[in-house]
């Protein structure tokens, strides 16, 4: 799972310890352990990378995401993400096979992102683009701004209701939003960047749990264009191998 699972540390360890594998973003730096009996994960670390995202898959399904990247600071594109939930397995975990972005931007990830899985792959293979990109785009340390996204999520998350159009219906989700740079002590070095936002949509009724993923660097006043825009959204559900069909 590109995202984190939280599991018992390995043979012969401390069982009061949990080990957290890709600190929190994406599977990228150290695990980290923690004790469940002291360390208490914030609503919005649980809704992205401990919850059972695929619970509400119960039979081999395509998910299709649509990327759209805009903004005045640089060329935009666009681009597509399959997700193909493939096998069912007998504890409830998912195998499955990904396609994120394509041709030359196609993204790499570890055979255990999509192996017996219960989060949506998609969101941690995401994020690792979105800290790589940033570190182009600043010259900074992408583990340094991951740090600061751990750090957001775990400390100054937003998380609110919200209704979503979804299959020609209102539907209930969250919205999860965190702006990691705002009160960032570095952020003179990357100063066009720091009220960069995130936004990650989740609805139980929607497949795969992951409706949205948006980033937003807003322009230097209200009326300006942003400087980069990022939208990953669910267009498609459909049988595996499909082009799929409308949700």
């Amino acid at each position: 799972l590109a995202a984190v699972h939280a599991h018992a540390a390995g043979e012969g360890g401390d069982s009061a310890q949990v080990k957290v594998d890709g600190a929190t973003v994406g599977r990228l730096g150290d695990p980290v352990a923690v004790n469940p009996d002291e360390y208490k994960f914030s609503e919005a670390e649980t809704r992205l990378w401990l919850a059972d995202h695929l619970q509400n898959i119960h039979e081999p399904t395509r998910l299709k995401y649509d990327f759209v990247r805009s903004g005045t600071y640089e060329e935009g594109f666009t681009d597509v993400v399959l997700v193909d939930i493939k096998t069912l397995n007998g504890d409830g975990s998912k195998n499955a096979d990904m396609q994120f972005f394509t041709g030359e931007r196609t993204q790499p990830f570890s055979p255990d992102t999509v192996r017996e899985i219960r989060g949506n792959p998609v969101l941690g293979v995401y994020m690792r683009g979105d800290v790589y990109d940033m570190s182009r785009l600043t010259e900074g340390s992408w583990r340094y701004f991951q740090r600061r996204i751990k750090l957001a999520l775990a400390e100054a998350a937003i998380v609110e209701p919200v209704e979503i159009d979804y299959g020609g219906r209102k539907v209930k989700a969250r919205r999860i939003m965190i702006t990691p740079y705002v009160k960032d002590p570095h952020s003179a070095q990357f100063q066009q960047f720091t009220r960069k936002r995130y936004e990650f949509t989740l609805s139980e009724d929607v497949p795969g749990t992951l409706y949205e993923i948006r980033s937003i660097v807003p322009g230097a006043s209200e009326a300006d264009a942003p400087l980069l825009e990022e939208r990953l959204t669910l267009s498609q559900v459909g049988a595996v191998g499909s082009a799929g069909a409308s949700p």
